[in-house]
């Protein structure tokens, strides 16, 4: 199993103690070590070919050892770039990171699609780190951020072998989203009306072709969903409906509620602040092979560092070495038997 490292660091007090008279002067504390250095991690940029467009791509990992496992991180957002402090961050963990710049962004050619063909830009980059950097192919997971959440689960969908999928804050609707929006950001909405072909009423199908609840029911892997209750972009409601679809495919969620600081959240009054019929824990329990609707109740439309813990803790639990395959235990019992 991947070891899970976190590190933190501890105040020193290093004022001088007290003179006393006729005493001895006490000597000063040490002044506190320096925090270590993240280890170094192997960061290159490349660019590939999808549907004759030029997209960049970045890969992080923490050495040149092969049968490491993969790790597909999505971006959020229409102008978000690659997070490259978190692809550092898992590679440290044990991780192959690939994060494609999505078409459109960060300097990767076409326009956005709004969760449409960027799915094909995330699974051509995670075929050729797969096999560039001779990963593991029975250890492959998916996280996505924001409208990357999106992306990552239809991804994911398409695939057997794919063993967690992590979503942070991410959409399922977008014509809700932009009926939010409309009020206070009529610019925003035009660009992603823009984007999408036109408003909801006139192409509702192309709106209903960008949800990803089609992949949110097929999806085999395990699923974690992290939703933030006070979220002016995302209604929890949203969340609510990838926990229901899920249920309806034969999963089982739990449910946990807290507040941003980790401690237990307590189930609002308010209707549409809450699941219907939800019965949440305080605390993430055993993670393996469950799917987890995680609710934080106090938060808006941002990442928290336990936010990113959970992460850590979820695709740690479920990226462990699969066990060996009947040949892999032949060879391994003649390879003895010879000694």
């Amino acid at each position: 199993m991947l070891a899970l490292l976190i590190v933190g660091s501890g105040e020193v007090n290093t004022a001088l103690a007290q003179t006393v008279p006729g005493k001895a002067k006490a000597a000063p504390a040490q002044a506190a070590a320096p925090a270590p250095r993240p280890a170094a991690v192997l960061v290159e940029g490349f660019d590939y070919q999808v549907d004759g467009l030029r997209i960049r791509g970045i890969v992080c990992r923490p050495d040149g050892q092969a049968g490491r496992p993969l790790l597909n991180m999505v971006h959020g957002g229409l102008d978000s770039p690659v997070d490259k402090n978190n692809c550092r961050r898992f590679a440290r963990l044990g991780y192959v990171v690939a994060a494609s710049a999505l078409r459109g962004q960060g300097g990767s050619e076409g326009k956005p699609e709004v969760c449409g063909r960027e799915v094909d830009d995330v699974q051509t980059l995670r075929d050729l780190v797969q096999e560039r950097y001779r990963t593991d192919a029975r250890r492959v997971a998916y996280l996505g951020v924001s409208l990357g959440g999106c992306i990552a689960v239809k991804a994911a969908a398409r695939e057997g072998d794919v063993r967690a999928v992590v979503t942070l804050l991410s959409p399922t609707n977008f014509a809700e989203q932009l009926d939010l929006l409309r009020p206070t950001r009529p610019d925003a909405v035009a660009r992603w009306e823009a984007l999408l072909g036109g408003p909801y009423r006139k192409i509702s199908a192309t709106y209903e072709e960008r949800r990803p609840m089609q992949a949110v029911s097929q999806l085999q892997a395990p699923l974690l969903t992290v939703a933030a209750g006070n979220d002016p972009l995302i209604p929890l409601q949203q969340s609510c409906a990838v926990r229901d679809a899920r249920r309806a495919a034969g999963r089982e969620v739990t449910e946990v509620r807290q507040n941003k600081d980790g401690t237990p959240g307590a189930l609002p009054d308010k209707p549409w602040r809450r699941c219907d019929g939800e019965a949440p824990g305080a605390q993430l329990g055993d993670l393996r092979d469950q799917d987890v609707l995680l609710v934080y109740g106090d938060l808006g439309h941002t990442s928290t560092p336990l936010m990113w813990k959970a992460a850590e803790a979820y695709l740690a639990a479920n990226i462990e070495p699969p066990s060996p395959s009947l040949f892999e235990r032949l060879r391994d019992f003649f390879r003895r038997s010879a000694q």
